[in-house]
């Protein structure tokens, strides 16, 4: 990895882990921009404990100069832990350092949220803070959401998206999501009609391998990448 950087290039480390308690006021606030018209608000404290629900948020770890003199060094690993961290080392060509500034290590730039149903895993809302789009967050959170997802033994991933949405629904079909049916009036500001989307079998060996490219492929863009999962589920 090159630590290297100018004025005009930082590197950024970020991972994904679940959410806590003191997480919440800040995801509250970054669900409210990127939904201004969801009501009621999702109930993220009630749910902390409900093991139908997950969420899970993405974080700034560690600026390039905070990680110079770690990066060679062993990362722990712990196979029981029910964490799902995700890092990546990001370069952010936008040329402003405020945006480290303004958010310390550990503070939620994003979240996804993930319903475990009978056989299926149902994401139903990824958001990132403004700030911080277009930066490879939300497919971040979209690959932690399908990490996630095979390690509960879903059979497969759903989701809705607005039909105008082209930006999320070329990202979803990327990872092999594929239109099934419309849901007519969907979205209660404007009643426009939502796209429903699945995968096919996530555990099928057609889909593990094309998960683990696009992986590969994200780790290639956006350097290093680590994952901590804990044991599947019973």
């Amino acid at each position: 990895m090159n630590l290297s950087r100018n004025k005009t290039e930082l590197l950024m480390c970020f991972a994904i882990r679940p959410l806590t308690e003191s997480d919440i006021p800040r995801v509250d606030e970054i669900e409210s921009s990127a939904f201004p018209t969801f009501w009621p608000r999702t109930p993220f404290k009630r749910d902390l404990h409900n093991r139908r629900v997950g969420y899970l948020v993405s974080t700034r770890v560690l600026a390039a100069e905070e990680i110079r003199d770690r990066v060679s060094a062993p990362q722990p690993s712990n196979d029981h832990s029910l964490l799902i961290r995700l890092m990546a080392g990001i370069r952010s060509r936008f040329g402003h350092t405020q945006l480290i500034a303004d958010r310390p290590p550990d503070i939620p730039l994003g979240f996804v949220s993930i319903w475990f149903l009978t056989d299926e895993a149902h994401i139903t809302a990824i958001a990132v803070e403004e700030a911080w789009r277009g930066r490879g967050l939300g497919e971040l959170l979209l690959i932690g959401a399908i990490e996630n997802s095979i390690r509960k033994n879903s059979r497969v991933v759903t989701l809705e998206v607005r039909i105008s949405n082209d930006t999320a629904i070329s990202l979803y079909e990327k990872y092999n999501f594929r239109r099934v049916g419309v849901r007519k009036g969907y979205y209660t500001d404007n009643r426009e009609d939502a796209a429903i989307m699945t995968t096919e079998p996530i555990h099928s060996l057609s889909y593990r391998q094309k998960f683990s490219e696009l992986r590969e492929a994200y780790l290639q863009r956006h350097g290093s990448l680590e994952i901590t999962l804990g044991a599947p589920a019973n």
